[in-house]
């Protein structure tokens, strides 16, 4: 299958690799993609979650086998799901990229080793369905202002990152702090550590790359261990503003932060994230508008020395819970958007006026 898109070929290349990419598009007629895993690296692998038509889960999944940056992507192909003539054993998809002008790319798709005629005329309609939907993805990848490829980071720290590290005499410090704490994995006590969280500080960014940083909170263990290189975490009712959300969906790129203030330890997570209302992990909590997974390019625990001990008093009351009603937050009794409150909260307008009572500063 042969294609010529209206879009670079490192936006091409990323819409099959970016998990937030690849959700707009990799999905055949009326199916949905909830949820896209991905370990970008040869022998790395990655998985594709789905709802077909019907409502009725499936997923593919498979190993990377050759990545070419901008030029070509090659990987098995599994199946699993509710049609018979697709549960056959693994494929292979290659992917060549060639550019043709700076916004005109030829992409040539083969799909390999299939066992039947009705597997290839199935896989036929629907890469040609799911053709019609790449070019707006990968056009949607511009916005994210991508780095020339000379110039895209080989090294863990930046040039900035190293000049500072000179400044003050710290770059073999550096790296042997790298070489130490730094994985792209998550360790069994880097799991259990984050199970007994109820609450984590999150940094996204937005296609200008202005970032943003947002307390999420729970009851403990909220921020769920897929995986050892998938998270996942609720998104619940907020103030409607949605940065954090938008901007996933926007960049994908995350940064999750995990205070322990009782036992004074901290931990970074770093990695590519999607948003979903369709994630069957949203069955599991009560209240989720929506489900975040990331997946994980880096973990590293930092030192503890500036955090302050402190107890838990209690979890907030707002959480959502299964046995109880969730009470409604004070903020929505303000006169100031009692007229532009959605539908199901309008019973909640009120004529309060003190902004900082309301938001517990005053």
């Amino acid at each position: 299958m042969v294609r010529k898109l209206k879009s670079p070929a490192h936006a091409v290349y990323a819409a099959w690799t970016e998990p937030r990419l690849i959700a707009k598009w990799l999905a055949p007629g009326a199916d949905t993609v909830t949820s896209v895993t991905v370990d970008l690296r040869k022998g790395g692998r990655f998985r594709l979650d789905g709802l077909n038509g019907d409502g009725k889960p499936y997923s593919f999944c498979g190993t990377y086998l050759e990545l070419a940056e901008n030029r070509r992507v090659a990987l098995s192909w599994m199946y699993d799901g509710p049609v018979p003539a697709l549960r056959a054993d693994a494929s292979v998809v290659v992917v060549d990229i060639q550019k043709l002008e700076p916004d005109l790319t030829e992409l040539t798709l083969t799909h390999e080793k299939l066992t039947g005629r009705d597997e290839a005329e199935i896989y036929r309609v629907s890469w040609t369905e799911c053709m019609s939907k790449l070019e707006s993805a990968a056009t949607a990848h511009k916005f994210v202002s991508p780095l020339d490829d000379d110039s895209r980071r080989a090294d863990f720290y930046s040039d900035s990152h190293r000049r500072m590290q000179d400044r003050f005499a710290t770059r073999k410090l550096a790296d042997r702090l790298e070489a130490v704490l730094i994985h792209d994995h998550l360790s069994a006590v880097d799991a259990a550590f984050i199970t007994r969280q109820n609450m984590v500080f999150v940094a996204t960014s937005d296609a200008y790359g202005q970032p943003n940083c947002s307390y999420k909170g729970g009851t403990r263990g909220f921020v769920a261990v897929v995986d050892e290189r998938t998270l996942a975490f609720p998104d619940y009712n907020g103030n409607g503003m949605h940065l954090s959300m938008g901007n996933i969906d926007e960049t994908s790129k995350i940064a999750l932060l995990f205070v322990d203030f009782e036992r004074q330890a901290r931990m970074r997570v770093m990695g590519s994230a999607s948003v979903s209302v369709d994630d069957p992990l949203r069955e599991r909590y009560p209240g989720a508008q929506q489900i975040v997974r990331i997946a994980i390019e880096s973990v590293f625990t930092n030192c503890p020395r500036y955090v302050h001990k402190m107890k838990l008093l209690e979890e907030s009351t707002f959480v959502p819970n299964a046995d109880a009603k969730t009470p409604d937050p004070a903020w929505k009794r303000l006169s100031a958007v009692a007229d532009v409150l959605p539908e199901e909260d309008k019973h909640l307008a009120g004529k309060d006026t003190d902004l900082d009572k309301t938001l517990n500063k005053d």
